[in-house]
């Protein structure tokens, strides 16, 4: 099974960063795995400028006329056959480089129109090429009390949009240093537990 990691951390060797590969190490246990690691903060991912020419053909081109990473990124992304999203929390959101990543997302959906006879547009619903795909959500935390409900609905309600199935997610609290996870082993049986979801459940949307 070929697995992406997307790290939203900017820091290697973190917090996240080790969750995410504890979660590989899950899915490695039940099946032979391929891991495609995406630290995203050492690519080129410009700033979306919600033209939606990728997403609303026609007249659209289909693609994101924006010069960067990205094109490659989505190519690597639809070979994969489940996801693991990992991110800290930053003043309760995703990290700023996974959350640009997101909005960059667009060219993976398109719209198909409802058209009637007037050749107006009455409705509609988009395609995914993600659709059916898995997914687990990885979050470290600072504070040691939960702070990650709108990181976890962020990270949720895109994977909905993009038509991918939650298997579940780990959130690992009061993480403080750049290390302080690899003490914790409940938060790192959670996350290896994950990794074996990943690759065994059928999931929840």
């Amino acid at each position: 099974m070929k697995i992406m990691a997307v790290i939203g951390s900017p820091r290697r060797g973190g917090n996240t960063e080790f969750l995410v590969e504890r979660v590989a190490q899950g899915a490695a246990s039940c099946t032979d795995i391929e891991l495609d690691t995406l630290f995203v903060a050492e690519h080129n991912i410009g700033y979306c400028a919600g033209c939606l020419t990728c997403t609303f053909p026609p007249p659209g081109a289909k693609a994101c006329p924006l010069p960067d990473d990205m094109p490659g990124i989505l190519e690597r992304m639809a070979a994969c056959e489940a996801f693991i999203f990992g991110t800290p929390n930053h003043m309760r959101t995703v990290s700023a480089p996974l959350l640009t990543f997101f909005s960059r997302l667009l060219p993976l959906m398109e719209f198909i129109p409802d058209i009637n006879a007037e050749g107006r547009i009455t409705g509609g619903g988009f395609t995914s090429r993600l659709s059916g795909r898995r997914a687990a959500i990885v979050v470290s935390q600072g504070d040691p009390v939960f702070s990650s409900a709108l990181v976890h609905a962020v990270l949720e309600r895109n994977l909905i949009d993009l038509g991918m199935t939650r298997v579940g997610d780990v959130i690992s609290r009061g993480n403080m240093g750049p290390q302080d996870v690899r003490a914790k082993a409940d938060d790192l049986k959670e996350a290896f537990q994950l990794g074996v979801n990943l690759v065994t459940m059928t999931g929840m949307r």
